[in-house]
């Protein structure tokens, strides 16, 4: 998302060259993605790698200390939710997801348990209380609802991304809070997860240990989302910061 923001800005800076006028038809068709393909990727390798890779690194490091202690069970469960709702199949996202795999082979799928409760919470929050709160939201808020929902059934995080973009103030605190309360409940239920996938799919083809208890997780996750979402925006509206539709 970074690196999309400084592309644009990178080319809209490059339209204010001052350019000789037999070069400006092949400037957006050549000499600005190259000359902006390049600057970015050096930018990427050299500026923003080395830092990157050193969180991603240190997330890793955290959540396998914390896996190898059952007393930490809670404090793991909770930040891999978080993890996973921070930027929705961003970088943070994956690392959550991949120790989760890692964690299969390693005979230890709680931890993918704890992945697979957690990764429906962000769009099935968004989806099923903008349809059914619909006055609060946008028109283009509730066409994405019905999306979202089927979304988050197969598991899929990013179904969440539009409303993050639109609404990041409200949205976010509620979706991370939830996906981390439904992590804490898969950990402390020892949810197990056998594949690497989540959501309430992975349950009803009977991926999961105990169907009831996993479908319980994401349902409390989904509910406290909600609560501080829908609290959130009507705060918002009260404040006029966001109109009722």
């Amino acid at each position: 998302m970074l690196v999309g923001y400084v592309g644009g800005y990178l080319v809209k800076w490059i339209n204010t060259w001052k350019i000789p006028k037999d070069l400006r038809p092949v400037m957006p068709i050549f000499v600005i993605p190259l000359l902006g393909t390049i600057i970015l990727s050096a930018a990427f390798i050299y500026i923003l790698g080395g830092p990157i890779s050193w969180l991603m690194t240190a997330l890793e490091s955290m959540l396998t200390f914390l896996s190898k202690n059952p007393s930490t069970s809670i404090i793991l469960g909770a930040i891999m939710g978080l993890m996973v709702a921070t930027d929705m199949g961003g970088p943070v996202n994956k690392v959550a997801f991949l120790f989760g795999v890692a964690s299969i082979t390693a005979k230890t799928p709680q931890i993918m348990g704890i992945v697979a409760c957690s990764v429906a919470v962000p769009p099935l929050t968004v989806g099923i209380f903008t349809l059914v709160w619909g006055k609060l939201f946008s028109e283009e808020e509730r066409s994405a609802s019905i999306p979202a929902i089927l979304m988050g059934l197969i598991g899929i995080t990013e179904g969440a991304i539009p409303f993050a973009t639109a609404n990041p103030a409200r949205v976010f605190p509620s979706i991370m809070i939830g996906s981390a309360v439904a992590g804490v409940i898969g950990a402390v239920m020892g949810i197990t997860d056998v594949v690497p996938h989540g959501g309430p799919i992975v349950g009803i083809l009977g991926a999961t240990n105990n169907l009831l208890l996993f479908f319980v997780a994401i349902i409390i996750g989904v509910i406290v989302g909600t609560l501080i979402l829908i609290t959130l925006q009507k705060r918002a509206i009260r404040k006029g910061i966001v109109h009722n539709q």
